[in-house]
């Protein structure tokens, strides 16, 4: 249930822990700055680069220094930290990846208050905001182990975070709520906290007491959500509290209230997990009046999101199930045997994600920190006076880190609207180069084999793959996994499985990826396509409709396209 909620959970985590670069060509002129720059300390690289505004050219520049710096010192920890510096400079999860696992591979054998702690959060947080919740579950715990002799208490508030919001997701409401009211005491016992954050843990809680339908108390949350976001005049905020507001009437039997509530908010659903939710539960207002025929409306559009998207919903098999039971009784077997199989599938799909989450969380987070606590509480008894003085220096380095965390916020907002010259200047044949000892340890990770599929048969699906690739068939909007496993003379399992080892994602968004950069190219170096709509562009491409054309631009790019179109013709006048 209300699966777009926890898409947005992991703000504190995100603003924090981002990390990630990008190769970049300079100018004769910036090069000169960069061997200027480096003959200045730590402290003038870094605290020149915080004054920079808006200007993500420039800022690279220090950037780029202060790694230069490290990297001739041989200092990991300040080649870590540019790292740090210029990550909010991409928001292309391969490049992301990349460096995390750099940052996990320089830090790995060192001891240090904030690494390899970073890489893991960071990575974990890619992770599920790419809809992979195993690897960000792996991840998340790998960064709780590392901080079992770690004070920073920046670090316990992340973890709490994203454990909380995949408890949830995994169906452990009642563990979620822990941890969620355990990051409220933590931010109610320091004033430095910024009130975006009360926003979004307040979301997070009224939400988890509706999952728990504890309706009273999810009030509680959504008013103070309401009231703090009207304060702030933060409008999608406002509408994300009008959103779980109208879930909430609709557990109260409230159907009026709770449609009006959706509709409100409609307009500003921002993506297509939002849109999921306002589906679902108008379809679900519908089925409760006995209005058959707007429920399985609001379904098939529900479904058809899903569809292109492929981020597991909790609510597919009651879904499914109610198209079952519909078109039995109009005694189309057809569309029955359809939705059974997609019903299947969805119990598949639903198992694998949320029962390992399940039993991993439990054994391996819940489990180990009882043990801890039982420890903690010993070593407090030993050391009750060394405890207060540890406290007053702990309060005094979150307020540091928070201010820290505030500015980064700040940059990557603003930096987004940067994103367009990005790609305006990429070059197509241009790849991200990493350091020698970097490309060794991916291409460790790209050799590892798929247990149940031959190396003869894996080599043979890749050159298909690439041919498909040359030869723009990926264009064709008709194109299904097992149309394409029947052409590269596989099976849709082989194909699905190389697909995803090897590319990193499913075989929608393997398609997606192809098409957006398809029609990067096409925007950037063909007039005529540039005087296409957005929904002339997207039949051209590929895709069935514009929207899911702009989710799948944005998802790739980080803007949409009718705003880099814009951006394009101002260039081009």
């Amino acid at each position: 249930m209300m699966q777009s909620i926890f898409k947005h959970v992991l703000l504190f985590v995100f603003c924090f822990f981002s990390l990630s670069g990008f190769s970049q060509q300079f100018t004769q002129k910036d090069r000169a700055k960069i061997d200027s720059l480096k003959k200045l300390d730590y402290k003038n690289i870094y605290d020149s680069y915080l004054k920079i505004d808006d200007d993500s050219s420039t800022a690279i520049v220090f950037a780029q220094a202060y790694l230069e710096k490290g990297k001739e010192e041989k200092d990991t920890i300040r080649i870590a930290n540019a790292y740090s510096q210029i990550h909010y400079l991409t928001n292309d999860f391969n490049i992301r990846f990349s460096y995390s696992d750099s940052i996990l591979l320089i830090t790995k054998n060192i001891k240090n208050e904030n690494y390899p702690i970073f890489g893991y959060i960071n990575k974990g947080t890619d992770f599920y905001y790419s809809g992979n919740y195993k690897k960000a579950l792996t991840n998340f715990l790998k960064a709780q182990e590392s901080i079992k002799d770690n004070t920073n208490i920046s670090h316990k508030i992340s973890i709490l975070e994203a454990i909380g919001a995949l408890k949830n997701i995994a169906g452990l409401h009642e563990e979620a709520l822990s941890n969620y009211l355990q990051q409220l005491g933590l931010f109610s016992n320091n004033e430095n906290i910024n009130d975006i954050y009360f926003l979004n843990l307040y979301r997070n809680i009224a939400s988890t007491y509706i999952h728990l339908r504890t309706l009273d108390s999810a009030d509680i949350y959504i008013k103070k959500g309401i009231k703090e976001s009207l304060k702030l005049n933060d409008t999608l905020e406002y509408y994300y509290f009008v959103s779980i507001s109208g879930y909430n009437e609709y557990f109260k039997e409230n159907y009026q209230a709770a449609t009006d509530s959706l509709q409100k908010a409609f307009p500003f659903d921002d993506d297509h997990n939002s849109r999921i939710n306002y589906h679902l539960y108008k379809g679900k207002i519908a089925k409760d009046l006995g209005k058959k025929e707007e429920a399985i409306l609001n379904f098939e559009k529900l479904d058809s999101i899903y569809e292109i998207h492929q981020d597991p919903v909790r609510e597919l098999p009651e879904v499914y199930q109610t198209f079952i039971n519909y078109y039995k009784e109009k005694g189309d077997i057809q569309n029955q045997l359809k939705y059974i199989d997609k019903l299947l599938a969805a119990d598949s799909i639903l198992d694998a994600n949320f029962n390992y989450l399940n039993t991993k969380i439990t054994k391996e987070y819940d489990i180990p920190l009882l043990v801890a606590e039982k420890e903690t509480l010993i070593k407090k008894l030993e050391n009750k006076n060394k405890q207060s003085g540890l406290g007053f220096l702990i309060a005094g380095g979150l307020a540091l880190i928070f201010g820290s965390g505030l500015f980064y916020y700040y940059r990557k907002q603003k930096f987004y609207r940067k994103r367009v010259e990005e790609i305006l200047n990429s070059d197509p044949d241009q790849k991200v180069y990493l350091d020698e000892s970097q490309m060794s340890f991916l291409r460790r990770q790209e050799s590892k084999k798929i247990n149940d599929i031959s190396q003869e048969v894996i080599e043979q699906i890749q050159n298909g793959l690439k041919k498909f690739e040359q030869e723009k068939e990926f264009l064709n909007n008709t194109i299904t996994l097992h149309d394409l496993s029947k052409k590269l003379d596989t099976n849709s399992n082989y194909l699905s499985k190389v697909i995803n080892h090897y590319e990193q994602k499913n075989f929608s968004n393997y398609l997606n990826n192809l098409r957006v950069e398809y029609a990067i190219e096409q925007l950037k170096n063909n007039k005529q396509f540039r005087r296409y709509s957005v929904k002339g562009m997207a039949k051209e491409i590929g895709f069935n409709s514009p929207d899911s054309f702009s989710k799948a631009f944005y998802k790739r790019t980080g803007i949409y396209p009718s705003y880099f179109l814009k951006q394009l013709e101002k260039v081009t006048k």
